[in-house]
């Protein structure tokens, strides 16, 4: 018997990685105006990002439909495989619905659902976690359990570039966009616990980075498992943000760099930048 592991798009895992860790990826549906798109498969993050800052139509996400799983689920089951689904946040979507309703039409054996409880990085830190486990022989329960008990300590901080994108996401009053352009606010955001809220707020850029080295301080890096420098349409704050990392003694020892989809970056906008990794015990 064997364990698939099925995520979503939502995990930004690039498909060459998908493949070499053995991981199916259902994709999300993301609608700009009339035209729908399947986020990694016709919608690429280049694509995201022109059709975002063009500004005709702000984009709404749409969880994949119990029948995508349930396909997947029936084909590991004619094979006598388990299944094992680690999906974007519940508080964020409906997949992790679509799943359970699928697991319920199929009858349920076998098959172990993870509410992530985040996204894009943290869903990857878990997927890496998860296939280790698996290639270490463990089955679908014993690793669902090991996640379960680890994904509390996941953190994601980004510093967001303009407050337009909050704003059209229900996160801030217009007059807050307001006054914050204006007085050049620059938030940063932090997805916990399957939600984003906005964590800190600092008068530009670099006192925001400032006030995100802070919060990661607060909760240091576990450098036994891989940490994301995440990004949006751009990753040119990567060098500058690894020294201030490296500087404040907090640079991760295991990074890694993670392009954000149309999940976050419906939310962050352009010009974001962050880090997600697991939180220290």
């Amino acid at each position: 018997m064997a364990l698939r592991i099925i995520t979503d798009s939502a995990s930004d895992l690039p498909a060459a990685k998908a493949e070499r860790k053995r991981v199916e990826v259902v994709p999300l549906t993301v609608q700009f105006g009339p035209a729908t798109y399947y986020d990694g498969k016709t919608l690429t993050n280049d694509l995201f990002y022109k059709l975002l800052t063009a500004g005709e139509y702000h984009p709404t996400t749409a969880q994949p439909s119990p029948e995508a799983f349930l396909k997947l689920f029936e084909a590991a089951r004619a094979q006598g495989d388990e299944v094992l689904c680690i999906l974007l946040a519940s508080k964020l979507s409906g997949t992790y619905q679509s799943a359970s309703i699928a697991r319920g039409m199929c009858g349920g054996e076998g098959i172990y659902i993870v509410d992530s409880a985040t996204a894009s990085g943290g869903i990857q830190i878990l997927l890496n976690y998860a296939c280790k486990l698996r290639d270490g022989g463990l089955g679908g329960a014993d690793i669902a359990a090991a996640l379960e008990r680890v994904l509390p300590r996941i953190r994601a901080y980004a510093v967001v570039d303009t407050l337009e994108y909050l704003r059209k996401g229900g996160r801030l009053s217009t007059a807050q966009a307001v006054i914050g352009t204006v007085s050049r606010l620059k938030p940063v955001i932090c997805v916990h616990d399957g939600a984003v809220t906005v964590a800190s707020k600092a008068f530009g850029q670099a006192a925001a980075v400032k006030q995100l080295l802070k919060l990661i301080g607060q909760h240091p890096v576990d450098d036994t498992f891989p940490s994301y420098f995440v990004y949006t349409d751009s990753d040119a704050m990567l060098d500058s943000f690894v020294d201030l990392l490296r500087g404040a003694g907090l640079l991760p020892t295991r990074m890694h760099t993670c392009g954000l989809g149309a999940t976050l970056g419906t939310h962050v906008g352009p010009g974001a930048f962050g880090l997600i990794y697991m939180a220290a015990e």
